[in-house]
């Protein structure tokens, strides 16, 4: 299914990611890829030199479970790092005589993307492209507890902190 308008923008704006997968005896690997993302499919499309020939393809035919990471710093310290992870299945697709890994999201973590709400926001792909930011399922107890004194005011809509009012 396609990701919301806003993570599309992100991942458009970068150039590489890095691929997570698991080998058959359940070793992890964890690699640096190129990527574009197919607005016809809603899926995030690798493609490499020999790629049918990589440890990431085999492991994916083994076992499709991945985690595609893009992240990038705009600044120093974690307020000015953005991340956008995606999790899902991944799929080997041959084609014209090359080769490529198409992963279908089916999760999707942020941290500071969306510029309208900072933080961390998870969510469930759901719904079609540019689905309202109240579709995102979002998960406030994903956070690291906060003392009292600390404790932001959770905006309804997404569970980000920044946004709510007094927060």
């Amino acid at each position: 299914m396609p990701l919301d308008e806003i993570y599309v923008t992100y991942l458009n704006g970068q150039s590489r990611g890095r691929l997570a997968t698991v080998s058959a005896n359940g070793s992890p690997q964890n690699k640096p890829v190129g990527y574009r993302y197919n607005a016809d499919l809603g899926t995030i499309d690798i493609v490499g030199f020999d790629m049918e020939r990589s440890a990431k393809y085999r492991n994916i035919g083994v076992n499709p479970a991945v985690s595609f990471v893009v992240d990038d710093a705009v600044g120093e310290g974690a307020e000015n790092m953005r991340m956008l992870e995606i999790r899902g299945d991944a799929e080997q697709v041959a084609a014209g005589g090359s080769h490529l890994i198409r992963i279908h999201p089916r999760r999707v973590v942020s941290w500071n993307v969306d510029p309208g709400h900072p933080g961390l926001h998870t969510a469930d792909v759901a719904g079609g492209a540019g689905a309202p930011h109240s579709a995102r399922t979002a998960n406030p107890s994903s956070r690291a507890p906060r003392s009292p004194a600390r404790s932001p005011r959770w905006c309804s809509t997404c569970w980000c902190a920044a946004a709510a009012p007094g927060g």
